[in-house]
């Protein structure tokens, strides 16, 4: 039965996958034996979200698309959020992605560029990840295990954010006079509620995701540096 850690990269299948070596950063990945019929449920429940939201999503319709037996779907999900807990954290392990040229930045990269790049680039992975991210984002406080990775994921890129921005004070390049941990939070989860109603196209200053792009970088660098 499939049980979501955040540990090891993500990429490709939702499964296990060889963690790089010189990798010292948390990544994500959903834990299990990355069989056939566990890659088929996964594919077949992002055909489904395609159609239908998920919550509206059976177990039953999931075993019909993917061929596979209620039995064998058991063997690898406790229940229809296990699967979502899987491509959730595929899905964040190819964010983490994006956010590496703020998290990493080279001392000879200008700060606020960075960020830009990092932007624009989780943008457009967002996007492409958008049903996983929308169902997360409706459904993680209504199941224990599908709730704890997506707190845990949030911590995640908390800290990471905290430090790079602890080593800009240090530097001088961000003044703020509120602490970095409130700055961070409450720019993690701005954005991700900015990214969310992009995609859901209900505001009409905000059609889509990349509609987004300009208001985000506005938003952090005017937080961060003040410009």
């Amino acid at each position: 039965m499939t049980r979501v850690a955040v540990r090891g990269p993500a990429a490709g299948r939702v499964g296990p996958v060889k963690e790089k070596p010189d990798s010292s950063r948390a990544r994500f990945r959903a834990v299990d034996d990355g069989s056939d019929a566990a890659q088929g449920i996964y594919a077949a429940t992002l055909r489904l979200m395609e159609e239908h939201s998920f919550e509206d999503l059976s177990v039953a319709q999931i075993t019909a698309e993917s061929g596979v037996s209620r039995t064998t779907f058991y063997f690898y999900f406790s229940s229809k959020f296990s699967v979502l807990a899987g491509l959730l954290a595929a899905a964040m392990g190819d964010i983490e992605e994006t956010v590496e040229p703020f998290l990493v930045r080279a001392p000879e990269v200008d700060a606020a560029d960075a960020l830009e790049l990092s932007i624009r680039e989780v943008t457009r992975s967002w996007h492409r990840h958008r049903r996983v991210l929308q169902a997360t984002s409706r459904s993680w406080y209504s199941d224990a295990e599908l709730g704890e990775l997506w707190l845990r994921i949030v911590e995640w890129f908390i800290d990471a954010g905290v430090a790079e921005v602890e080593r800009e004070r240090e530097a001088g390049l961000v003044t703020s006079a509120v602490g970095t941990r409130a700055l961070v939070t409450s720019l993690f989860w701005g954005t991700e509620r900015i990214l969310h109603v992009a995609g859901l196209g209900i505001a009409p200053d905000l059609p889509d995701e990349e509609a987004a792009v300009e208001p985000l970088v506005a938003m952090w660098r005017g937080t961060l540096y003040g410009s």
